[in-house]
């Protein structure tokens, strides 16, 4: 008997929400779901592995993958590091029948969303409970920030909010309530995968 296809869940919502946090969540209570790093072009950090944290490749595989059509969605970060989303390692997972889980900027959603069959994912926006507020408060106690950066980065915010109703789903995110957020993901995840 053939396997039934797969599903991939995107996950988005602004920086701070707990996007990370979420993935780190499901992929310990999940191990035999899927989780495909990016491509980047930029250097490994401390602790980053290749295949894990991200695929690290150089510039011109980079540009030569963008010449094959190998990603799904890919951008220039401050005209420094190359990002992006190779199709393969989501699409052939859901081919066999599997969960893929991935984090995706409401940037990069946009543009995935333009290139997948409608039916093979789901869409999951996290936002704060608290708005935007509660956003830059987590965003300070984080890092040291200037107020022009957080200014800047509360536009970004306010744009990406304007997104939300793009997504299947939105979760509400109490502040340090990790465990409902996980709860609320599962379930979105599992009623998915009875329909």
């Amino acid at each position: 008997m053939k396997k039934s296809r797969g599903k991939i869940f995107f996950f988005s919502g602004p920086s701070g929400v707990g996007k990370g946090t979420l993935i780190g969540m499901l992929h310990e209570t999940h191990p035999e779901w899927k989780f495909p790093p990016s491509c980047t072009t930029r250097d490994p950090r401390p602790g980053e592995i290749d295949g894990e944290t991200y695929y690290f490749i150089s510039q011109d595989e980079f540009l030569e993958k963008i010449e094959q059509d190998a990603f799904l969605e890919w951008a220039e970060v401050h005209h420094e590091n190359w990002y992006g989303t190779l199709k393969k390692p989501l699409l052939d997972p859901i081919e066999c029948g599997e969960i893929v889980i991935r984090e995706f900027d409401v940037q990069g959603f946009s543009a995935a969303r333009e290139k997948l069959n409608r039916s093979d994912f789901v869409s999951i926006f996290l936002k704060p409970s608290g708005g935007v507020g509660e956003l830059a408060h987590r965003i300070r106690d984080r890092a040291p920030i200037s107020d022009r950066d957080l200014a800047l980065r509360m536009e970004s915010m306010k744009a990406e909010f304007a997104q939300a109703k793009l997504y299947d789903y939105e979760i509400s995110v109490e502040d340090g309530n990790f465990e409902k957020m996980k709860s609320d993901a599962e379930k979105i995840i599992f009623s998915e995968l009875k329909k």
